[in-house]
């Protein structure tokens, strides 16, 4: 899995423990604890969006940024990476630990929130309020985020446990089924994979004319 900081952010393409933080809603609010210390506890992935049994998933990609591109098999496969974001919260209102996903700009929000908030106290001392602006469906929504009051004394180990992203928001898979997957359409072996490429591949040539062979 490629992660990255806030100072590698820029290097990265545009592009399930615990469940999905939303608001649906506009002026939808919910207060929230970021369950970080500070900037440094605060990291992205460089995934890929792949379809499994007709769903869309994350998948990790192995390759940093500097990587040769074989280093990914869906990397060589021409699949973009996208840089995601899995901001662990705990939702005051539902009394749960949620993962927020965000784009790698969000990382300049929470920079800002963390070099604010999170000095002589840990960022998850803070309680903010986060306000949808945006109806559902919306792809120019916004969020914004207020302080609620001031810092207390609560500390990340007096908060639930902050959940893995790889191997339930993002797929932990190995160069072998990242590999597979490119040639089966499937993350199994050879012999159980039933999903075919698909029609949008690259167009093969027969060996004995050249030509397109559809």
């Amino acid at each position: 899995m490629a992660r990255f900081n806030a100072n590698d952010a820029e290097k990265y393409g545009n592009g399930g423990g615990a469940g999905y933080f939303s608001l649906k809603n506009d002026k939808d609010t919910a207060q929230v604890r970021f369950l970080y210390n500070g900037i440094d506890d605060v990291v992205g992935y460089s995934v890929h969006a792949v379809e499994i049994d007709g769903r869309t998933r994350y998948v990790n990609c192995p390759r940093s940024y500097n990587d040769p591109v074989d280093t990914c098999p869906l990397c060589k496969d021409h699949k973009f990476t996208t840089a995601k974001m899995f901001i662990p919260l705990y939702n005051i209102d539902e009394d749960k630990v949620q993962l927020w996903e965000r784009g790698k700009r969000f990382f300049s929000q929470i920079s800002s929130l963390c070099g604010r908030y999170a000095g002589r106290t840990p960022l998850c001392a803070q309680v903010f309020e986060i306000e949808r602006n945006g109806a559902k469906g919306d792809t120019n929504t916004t969020y914004q985020i207020y302080a609620v009051g001031g810092p207390d004394d609560t500390q990340l180990e007096d908060l639930p446990e902050v959940p893995d992203v790889l191997g339930t928001m993002v797929l932990d898979k190995s160069f072998e089924e990242l590999e597979n997957y490119v040639n089966t359409g499937s993350f199994g072996s050879e012999e159980q994979a039933q999903v075919k490429r698909r029609t949008a591949e690259p167009q093969r040539r027969t060996p004995a004319t050249g030509r397109s062979a559809f």
